[in-house]
């Protein structure tokens, strides 16, 4: 009897997407963010999130729109998605996490493939985890990489990642003496 495997689920990453100095116009910008919107729409962290329609649209985030939809596109395209089906990005934010900020385990619904942009990312400032909670693991010693149910990514300068948006996913503490900064984004399918 043979073994068969299914369901995979795909994870992307791409470091250096911009230029380093298209990323540290990124920098100045996501700062301003704080002195345009004061309050926090979270708790745990200051993040944009539901106070900016759509951050991709506005001018100083153009280039790395433009390489998030090159990015979308490769993505789209070895998940089978249909060539017929059209998509969008739908909405974006950004996340500045300090010292001792995480983010708490989440999906994104209504999405169909989610992705985040690590704008400044110093050592020990949170890797993101994505879980797989189908499956028990109570007794597993899985030793093979595709049969793990946690991966994680460290976050880098000018790293972006993409996964299904329906995948559990948190961020671990940011251990670093500075802020991250990230913009993370969804793509939605018309």
């Amino acid at each position: 009897m043979p073994f068969e495997f299914f369901f995979p689920k795909t994870f992307y990453y791409r470091d250096d997407l911009l230029s380093e100095k298209a990323n540290n116009t990124l920098v100045d910008v996501a700062l301003a963010l704080r002195q345009e919107i004061p309050n926090s729409t979270r708790q745990n962290l200051y993040t944009t999130f539901g106070s900016v329609a759509n951050l991709l649209t506005r001018e100083p985030f153009h280039a790395l729109r433009d390489a998030l939809r090159d990015e979308v596109v490769l993505y789209l395209e070895q998940i089978e998605t249909r060539s017929d089906k059209q998509w969008m990005i739908s909405d974006s934010w950004v996340s500045i996490s300090s010292p001792g900020n995480y983010e708490r385990m989440h999906t994104h619904p209504g999405a169909y493939i989610s992705g985040v942009y690590y704008i400044k990312a110093p050592p020990e400032s949170g890797k993101i985890f994505f879980e797989n909670l189908e499956d028990n693991l109570y007794y597993s010693g899985r030793s093979r990489r595709e049969n793990y149910n946690v991966v994680s990514y460290e976050p880098w300068n000018r790293r972006l990642i993409l996964f299904n948006s329906k995948v559990p996913h948190h961020v671990g503490q940011n251990l670093s003496d500075s802020e991250r900064i990230a913009l993370s984004f969804n793509v939605t399918a018309l």
